[in-house]
């Protein structure tokens, strides 16, 4: 009988609004005809609980009845999919009985759940390395090195290029998963060369403390916040030997070179404060930096140790000559920082009660910045207060106001330092993909860490933007783990139930189709007229008028915000500042006076950003050959010396190559420059066709907990992670269907030995 599923003494779960589910058992059941009525135990609201429902429901297993409730034993099971009730209570229970052993991995089917212990965990010596080479993953407890030696093995055997993609929720430890693959991915390297780490070897370990130092700064919800995404692809010759790597990196977050952007508990970039900190007194002194970084408007807004951030300073300054960047470049390079924070330093007021904007010319802070930066401080304090304007062929002076004119000291400073960020990868790559490591490239395995989903308080363009990519990352999931394995079924005539997922397809057309939000956000952005209300006015009459409410079950929007439905989370954007991050550009002006720089490594660096996004735009994934996967491609050419060039001709040149690459060889009125979500989209695509060419390994990262406390698992924010992520249906796809797969030659190969004569 359908009711004896409910029998009384049942162990099954129950809905609570603080821990998401909790025990219960069936004190009584009463069938009245098809009606039946569950009588439930409830301890923690001191009375019971009362379940109507229908034979028919319980023998469909309806969705509504209460999960039931495994034996004790399945608590500390390794593998979710060995559970014999599946379902998220069950699934929750097993992750915090693990943890709450310290076992912070769990495989979940096809993924690797790794829940952050916030706290230094002995797991990833060199013992533990020895341990997994060379095992396969059902012979040993789950642990990341399990997914790395799979993708190991992997290429090995098929010669095809890997990927791992770790996702997750920022805080929930994916920078520190990485870094461990890398680690392990070359020691075994080490052992398959039958010697020490190589050069190479050494130099992809050093781009660890170097990316952190220059892309990572302290959130409120993470102390080690990645700014921006990457791409590292390790690659191998035919005996599996690591030759060399490349690294692609995605929208580094500018707003973080900014005192307004600032608020209690964040900070700007770790390298600020390791200079600060970590300079000697002889260092220092040129570069002006003889005092607290209390002082300086830049650091101002975080708290930081000053012998930890020595030491990393120290750390970095190292890994820096690892990888091949020389001491006459480092100093180039720290003066341009140092040269950063007195420009955040430069005094910007009005007179009185007007609003134009005031600079003067003997401003301390000025004059340093501007000896550092080898700028002309008369041009630049003219072109920070003023601008001019073509009006019926006249140029038209005007008078910034104070609030333009801070915003226009700031997008400098923003602007140069997401410089000094793409010269920096573009020498680390120059370093790591040689024209041997090539030639010798076989395959390759990669690790993508790129941002967690992002929901706080106030939203901007830069939490679009990650959750737009988390949106991409989500999909592909989606599309790898249940479509393609439910299509491949269907089509082999395997009888199987189909499973239900969650397809956010709907919200990724919302945000890049014809006339989605990047599209409306990009053509106000590019509108001399255009401002953040035309912008939100726009969205709301096409993505609302004109669409009669087509999109109203994902997007939604007030005078000064809008709102998407996300996989993960519904999330509020204040439309504020939009097309100025979306355009991220320099007044024309100031970029004249940079690249008219005595600093010739400012001008440098500047020309290989512009060049390196030039080569961004144009990339497209490459088709891989038989049995391999794509390469992208190979590392910039280095910078010519710009000595003989004039300085309006190069700007030209810079700026309308760029135009010229994302629109076609038009020039003149019709051309358009890039902007920051139209590039970070053209990446997000290079990055989805290379990714589909490779085999591809999951780790889901978990949050435990909001207050980043060691050993402490807050059941209704686990609960909401696993559910976003697609832990559940990724365990009944697995036990529906069949995951381990063998193609004809490997079975015959491996089950030969089976057959008699």
């Amino acid at each position: 009988m359908a009711d004896s599923i409910y029998a009384q003494g049942t162990a099954v779960w129950y809905d609570d609004k603080e821990l998401g589910w909790t025990d219960g058992v069936v004190t009584s059941t009463e069938v009245n005809g098809k009606d039946v009525t569950i009588t439930l135990s409830n301890e923690r609201q001191g009375k019971p609980v009362v379940v109507r429902t229908s034979l028919d429901a319980i023998a469909n297993n309806d969705r509504k009845l209460p999960p039931l409730r495994n034996a004790p034993e399945f608590d500390d099971v390794e593998d979710l999919a060995s559970i014999p009730h599946l379902n998220e209570p069950s699934l929750l229970r097993v992750i915090q009985a693990r943890y709450a052993q310290e076992k912070i991995y769990t495989f979940s089917g096809i993924v690797l759940v790794a829940v952050n212990p916030f706290t230094k965990v002995p797991l990833y010596g060199a013992d533990a390395i020895k341990k997994y080479s060379g095992k396969s993953r059902e012979n040993l407890e789950p642990h990341l090195f399990s997914i790395a030696e799979e993708t190991y093995t992997a290429m090995r055997q098929t010669r095809r290029s890997q990927t791992v993609i770790i996702s997750g929720e920022s805080g929930a430890g994916k920078t520190e998963s990485a870094k461990y693959i890398m680690r392990y991915l070359a020691s075994v390297s080490e052992r398959a060369s039958g010697g020490g780490a190589s050069t190479v070897e050494r130099r992809i370990l050093a781009t660890n403390p170097i990316l952190e130092a220059f892309g990572n700064a302290k959130t409120m919800r993470n102390d080690n916040s990645s700014r921006f995404g990457k791409y590292i692809q390790i690659l191998f010759d035919e005996s599996h030997t690591i030759v060399g790597a490349r690294i692609q990196t995605y929208l580094l977050e500018r707003a973080r070179i900014s005192s307004l952007q600032l608020v209690r508990g964040e900070r700007t970039y770790h390298i600020f404060y390791q200079l600060v900190a970590g300079a000697s007194a002889a260092e220092r002194e040129p570069l002006s930096l003889n005092r607290p970084a209390s002082e300086f408007s830049f650091l101002a807004g975080g708290s930081f140790d000053q012998d930890a951030e020595a030491k990393n300073f120290q750390t970095t300054k190292h890994a820096l000559s690892t990888i091949g960047i020389t001491d006459h470049q480092m100093t180039s390079v720290f003066t341009l920082l140092a040269g950063l924070l007195h420009l955040g330093n430069v005094e910007i007021r009005q007179y009185h009660t007007s609003p134009d904007a005031i600079l003067d010319e003997t401003e301390p802070s000025l004059i340093t910045a501007m000896n550092l930066l080898g700028i002309d401080l008369k041009e630049f304090r003219k072109w920070t207060t003023q601008k001019f304007f073509a009006a019926r062929g006249e140029n038209i002076r005007s008078v910034r106001t104070v609030a333009q004119a801070r915003s226009v000291r700031d997008g400098v400073a923003k602007f140069i330092y997401a410089c000094i960020f793409d010269w920096l990868i573009t020498k680390v790559n120059s370093r790591l993909e040689t024209n041997e490591s090539m030639t010798k490239e076989q395959a390759f395995i990669a690790v993508l860490d790129i941002y967690g989903f992002e929901h706080f308080e106030r939203n901007s363009f830069e939490q679009f933007c990650i959750n737009y990519a988390n949106e991409k990352l989500q999909h592909q999931f989606t599309s790898h783990v249940f479509k393609i394995q439910q299509k491949e079924y269907a089509s082999e005539d395997i009888n199987w139930q189909s499973i239900e997922f969650s397809d956010n397809q709907p919200t990724i057309d919302l945000i890049e189709g014809r006339l989605g939000i990047l599209s409306i956000l990009d053509e106000e952005s590019r509108l001399a007229a255009g401002a953040d209300t035309t912008f939100i006015e726009k969205l709301n009459w096409q993505l609302l008028g004109s669409t009669g409410g087509k999109a109203s079950a994902n997007f939604r929007s007030t005078p000064d915000s809008f709102t998407v439905k996300h996989y993960a989370h519904s999330v509020e954007y204040d439309v504020e500042g939009f097309l100025e991050k979306n355009r991220a550009t320099v007044p024309e002006e100031h970029l004249e006076l940079i690249l008219k720089s005595t600093n010739m490594f400012l001008r440098a660096v500047v020309e290989t950003s512009i060049n390196s996004g030039k080569r961004a735009m144009e990339s497209r994934a490459p088709t891989p050959p038989p049995m391999m996967a794509a390469s992208v491609p190979s590392t910039p050419r280095k910078m010519r010396p710009m000595s003989g060039i004039g300085v309006q001709n190069l700007v030209a040149n810079l700026t309308n190559g760029l135009d010229r690459v994302h629109h076609g060889p038009k020039g003149g009125a019709g051309a358009r420059k890039p902007t920051q979500c139209s590039i970070f989209r053209s990446s997000l695509k290079l990055l989805m066709d290379t990714l589909v060419q490779t085999d591809i390994h999951y780790i889901r990262c978990i949050k435990p907990n909001e207050n980043r406390e060691a050993w402490a698992l807050d059941p209704a924010l686990t609960l909401a992670q696993l559910r976003a992520c697609g832990v559940l249906e990724t365990v009944r796809i697995s036990l529906s269907g069949y995951p381990n797969r063998k193609t004809y030659e490997e079975f015959c190969s491996r089950c030969v030995s089976f057959l008699t004569q």
